[in-house]
């Protein structure tokens, strides 16, 4: 099942991609309008062109070569418009080409992708007269007229015919600023998704680090729980330690007074074994419970090593087992609390010995990892942990050895936290175990 936050951003980025599709959609529709409003603009520029020529041919009604001049003259004055390259016009029923002017496009030719193809159809009236002295040519009398009548030549229109005009129309500028709102709205389409998701981003983080002050609040109130707790818990344990002391003592006199029974005094040496294991542990609990602040100094971990040799050797003794310290490089340093980390290697070391068979060797290595921290091992040849207890190794009250707090273990993890440490386990190869102390990466 999906969790309320992870739903909730997966919402969010679907809604933005929505949105950032949405203007998409509209920014192609845009721009295919412009498209289209182009396409429209020149075709009323042909249309336009079309109906002026028209109109210059029809208002006149009498045909000669000087209606055929007058015509080339229109067409010559079209071309003159950067907008139209060249005109023609066409016999519509033959096909033929009778007048055209710009640039020559047979109509053979296609059409290049910058050029803009109109076409268009009118006819002429039968009403047109042929023949005449053309325009202001005036109705003279005998035979001047008749001759300059006969010397005319025939115009290529004819009354009551069809025509056909093509205007090829320059589209290049048109095009050239549809190209350019074409970058434009990609621009802003892609503007628009980076903005999104900037906005994303922003909006994610605002979530996380809501989130995360959430859970500092949570995790502090947790702690000042947990504070009073141990304070509260310390205070109790001292509290008990006291009337220990005094029930130890009382006993004490009890098993050495004269007149007390060999069985009475067997019975209070009991008590008085049972308060100094009770009192060891309220002890260690302390120590556990107790509020830390180390105090940093340079430690050279063989010369620690050489002093929890000695304090350990009755322990040692009583098994026949020895220490051996393997450093890589052979001298090192570490800035800790000295204190502090004697007591977690203790720990440690304690622990070894307590699993370790007889005439067996404790091992203490120094190892310098790759990235050049530093990191304690110490391992024994004891039965080693089962798999199902790994996880619970440093947890508070938690232990499989025989007359054991499960506190020393916890102490060891709580000191290396403080020091900013790993701590954890690993099996050693050929049997036993290894616990390691690793100073952790900045």
């Amino acid at each position: 099942m999906v969790n309320r936050p992870t739903y909730i951003r997966w919402s969010l980025i679907v809604i933005l991609l929505l949105m950032w599709l949405g203007f998409a959609v509209w920014q192609w529709h845009e721009l295919s309008h412009e498209q289209e409003q182009a396409d429209i603009s020149l075709d009323r520029q042909g249309k336009t062109a079309h109906h002026l020529l028209v109109s210059s041919i029809v208002s006149h009604r009498r045909m000669g070569s000087s209606f055929d001049a007058m015509v080339q003259a229109s067409l010559d004055e079209i071309v003159k418009s950067k907008e139209i390259i060249s005109v023609l016009i066409f016999d519509g029923d033959t096909g033929e080409s009778l007048l055209a002017a710009g640039e020559p496009l047979p109509p053979a030719t296609p059409v290049q992708e910058a050029h803009y193809h109109w076409s268009g159809a009118f006819d002429l009236s039968p009403d047109f007269r042929v023949g005449g002295g053309g325009f202001g040519g005036g109705f003279g009398r005998g035979r001047g007229r008749g001759q300059r009548e006969s010397e005319m030549e025939p115009s290529r229109f004819q009354p009551g015919h069809s025509y056909s005009t093509v205007f090829v129309l320059d589209r290049s500028e048109v095009d050239r600023q549809l190209a350019q709102a074409t970058w434009l709205r990609c621009w802003l389409v892609v503007t628009a998704g980076l903005i999104l998701l900037l906005l994303a981003f922003a909006w994610l983080a605002t979530v996380r680090l809501l989130e995360a002050r959430s859970r500092e609040r949570i995790l502090q109130s947790e702690a000042d729980h947990l504070r009073e707790m141990g304070q509260a818990a310390a205070g109790l344990a001292h509290e008990t330690r006291n009337p220990l002391g005094l029930v130890r003592g009382w006993t004490q006199k009890l098993a050495q007074a004269a007149t007390s029974s060999p069985e009475v005094q067997q019975q209070a040496q009991a008590v008085i074994e049972e308060c100094d294991r009770v009192t060891a542990r309220i002890n260690q609990f302390l120590a556990f419970a107790k509020p830390c602040d180390p105090k940093r100094q340079d430690v050279d971990l063989e010369q620690l090593a050489a002093e929890l040799k000695i304090i350990l050797e009755p322990d040692l003794e009583a098994k026949q087992l020895t220490i051996e310290y393997k450093a890589e490089p052979s001298s090192a340093t570490v800035s800790v609390d000295r204190e502090m980390f004697r007591q977690a290697v203790f720990n440690l070391v304690s622990n070894a010995i307590a699993f370790s068979p007889s005439e067996g060797v404790i091992e203490i290595a120094n190892v310098q990892r790759q990235d050049g921290k530093t990191q304690i091992e110490i391992a024994d040849r004891g039965p080693g942990v089962s798999p199902d207890d790994v996880e619970s190794l440093f947890t508070p009250y938690y232990t499989t050895r025989d007359g054991g707090t499960g506190l020393g273990l916890a102490i060891v993890k709580r000191i290396a936290r403080i020091h900013a440490w790993h701590v954890g386990y690993r099996p050693r190869p050929g049997g036993g175990s290894i616990f390691w102390l690793a100073e952790a990466n900045e």
